[in-house]
C-alpha cells in the first residue's frame, strides 16, 4: 500500500508546478516527460514502455476510470511506472517529450495489460 501512495504521490509532485500554473488550460495535465522518469528512477522504479494495443486497452481504460479526467488522455503513446515491491503502477500517456495524465493502476490490472502484450486470450467455456 506504501508503494502505491508513493507512486501516486510521484505523480502528483510531477505534475504540480504545471497544474499550479494553468488549472483549466490543455497542457495543466503534462508535465516535460523527464521529471516523472527520473522521480521514478530516484526511487529505484522502471519506466517500462508500453505496445500500442496496451496504449489503446489503457486509454479504455481511462475513460471508464471516475478518478480521471473525462475524455480520451493525451498522447500516441503509454508508459508503465513502476517501483520495486509494489504490483501496482503509475500510468503516464506520452504526448510527444511530455507525459501527461498519470493514472494509478492495481496489480491485477498490470497483469492484463501484460496479457494484452503478450495476445493472452482467455475463455471461460468451450463455447455454446
Amino acid at each position: 500500500m506504501f508503494r502505491i501512495a508513493l507512486a501516486a504521490s510521484i505523480g502528483v509532485i510531477a505534475l504540480a508546478p504545471v497544474v499550479a500554473r494553468a488549472a483549466d488550460s490543455s497542457s495543466a495535465r503534462c508535465t516535460d516527460i523527464s521529471v516523472p522518469k527520473s522521480a521514478i528512477a530516484a526511487h529505484n522504479g522502471k519506466w517500462i514502455e508500453l505496445t500500442s494495443e496496451q496504449w489503446q486497452f489503457l486509454r479504455g481504460v481511462f475513460v471508464l476510470n471516475p478518478n480521471t479526467p473525462p475524455g480520451l488522455p493525451y498522447g500516441d503513446k503509454a508508459v508503465l511506472a513502476q517501483v520495486d515491491g509494489d504490483p501496482g503502477g503509475l500510468v503516464f500517456f506520452i504526448d510527444g517529450d511530455r507525459a501527461c495524465t498519470p493514472m494509478a493502476i492495481p496489480g491485477v490490472l498490470v497483469g492484463m495489460v501484460r496479457d494484452v502484450a503478450a495476445s493472452t486470450i482467455s475463455h471461460e467455456a468451450d463455447g455454446l
